[in-house]
């Protein structure tokens, strides 16, 4: 019942407006600027800020922070770390506060730090996208210190496609899978096996409707798992996208609640993100009658 109805769902959305993201794979950093104390000291307090993120407004101040020192002193790094706060305030605090609006705008702006990232550190993709050639053609060119800028690029678009709709996310679908395949075949374990979570994720939504596969997906929610088992968000996202496709509701409960019980402090490189993905599962668990 629920398939026929996404499939009846997706038939009348093919037939909407499809959202563009416009990247500027031509535009110039000014990476000539000078780098003056006050900059210097801006990307001080924004790191110290980063590191309290666990508390929204910190997160806040670590962004307009680290904006202010990029524009003297700007880095690939520092784009990629812009692109991931943005990702984290929408994705986390502004999605459970059920701030649509705010939440895709912090997904935009998060595709925008990234697309500089990647201009900075995959010169040679952003000539070939210049040049008009196919994003997943192109991805090929980054090298691996890309993978930062790869990884929030895709994964704020992913986020942002989704956000507008079922043709939007189909347009951008197979550049994000290439993008992803990338990252995947340069660095497998980056942001704790984000690439395996990525597909464990893409499979469950794309199968039945795109070629996806739900064995593929459980095999790739067990991967990421098994290579990062402190990050919560991958049983969070195996419970929400792989669970409630193939309507097993035991196990759906069984991932949230083994993330509600998990200790978030193990990894405090992760603690803010593991603290937000256990009032994800909570919320989750709080709508699992509508779900099943």
């Amino acid at each position: 019942m629920r398939l026929t109805c996404a499939l009846t769902t997706c038939a009348v959305l093919a037939t909407s407006s499809c959202a563009t993201y416009q990247a500027k794979w031509d535009e110039k950093v000014n990476t000539a600027a000078t780098p003056d104390d006050a900059a210097a000291a801006a990307l001080v307090e924004g790191d110290a800020a980063w590191e309290q993120r666990g508390e929204k407004a910190k997160l806040q101040e670590a962004i307009a922070k680290w904006e202010v020192g990029f524009e003297k002193q700007p880095s690939a790094e520092l784009a990629a770390k812009l692109s991931r706060a943005h990702y984290l305030l929408g994705d986390g605090y502004l999605s459970l506060e059920g701030d649509e609006s705010g939440r895709d705008n912090e997904y935009q702006r998060g595709l925008d730090w990234a697309t500089r990232a990647l201009t900075m550190s995959a010169p040679e993709f952003a000539k070939a996208m210049t040049e008009g050639k196919k994003h997943a053609e192109a991805i090929t060119l980054a090298p691996k210190e890309a993978v930062p800028g790869m990884y929030w690029y895709a994964t704020n678009l992913g986020k942002w496609a989704a956000s507008k709709g079922f043709t939007t996310r189909l347009k951008y679908k197979d550049d994000i899978k290439a993008t992803m395949l990338h990252v995947k075949a340069l660095d497998e374990n980056y942001f704790h096996a984000a690439p395996w979570r990525y597909f464990g994720s893409f499979e469950a939504v794309t199968a039945g409707i795109a070629g996806g596969s739900l064995e593929k997906s459980e095999e790739n929610f067990k991967k990421a798992v098994e290579l990062a088992p402190n990050y919560l968000g991958t049983k969070v996202l195996w419970a929400d996208y792989l669970c409630t496709k193939k309507q097993d509701k035991e196990t759906f409960k069984r991932l949230l609640d083994e993330v509600i019980a998990a200790d978030p402090t193990v990894e405090a490189e992760i603690e803010a993100e593991n603290r937000l993905e256990q009032k994800k599962a909570q919320k989750l668990l709080k709508d699992i009658e509508d779900k099943f």
